[in-house]
């Protein structure tokens, strides 16, 4: 089933570091309502987003789930846009971690608003592809579960330092 909403996923690898150093983490950045061409037709109503990253490896022996070191969830305006949100991170399939995001209310997403959510991976994580899931409504019917692939964009060592 097509996704309802746009998304955008960056990541940014972590900067190298000398080697009696602890490695950094990596950066997913996931955007969600997108202003411009990728925003939502009509207004989308949302309960949940759900990030699926694989772990950096398909041998479980050897896997190290992708945890999150921290998440960086910012303020929102309004009560239309979920009044606060969380992520809560779920690590019982040893192929992936699976970060939900989740307003305390329904979003409304108008095309006029984005929220993004930062989550610090493992530096072992090494793909480019996430799973999103939703639980969406286009304006007033029932919500429904809608899956998709969503390749990142890696973007250089650093980008956001310092940004929140």
């Amino acid at each position: 089933m097509t996704l309802l909403l746009p998304y955008r996923v960056d990541i940014t690898p972590g900067p190298a570091t000398a080697d009696d150093a602890p490695p950094r983490y990596h950066q997913l950045r996931l955007t969600v309502g997108e202003e411009g061409q990728g925003r939502a037709e009509q207004p989308v109503r949302c309960t949940r987003i759900a990030v699926r990253v694989p772990a950096p490896t398909s041998d479980p022996r050897l896997a190290r789930q992708p945890l999150a070191f921290s998440t960086t969830v910012p303020s929102v305006r309004s009560s239309a846009q979920g009044q606060e949100w969380w992520i809560v991170p779920d690590t019982t399939d040893p192929a992936a971690t699976v970060f939900a995001c989740v307003p305390d209310q329904p979003a409304r997403f108008d095309g006029t608003w984005t929220i993004s959510f930062l989550i610090e991976l493992d530096p072992g994580f090494e793909t480019t592809d996430v799973e999103i899931t939703e639980e969406t409504a286009a304006d007033n019917g029932p919500v429904s579960n809608r899956s998709s692939r969503v390749a990142a964009t890696v973007l250089a060592a650093g980008a956001w330092e310092g940004q929140e």
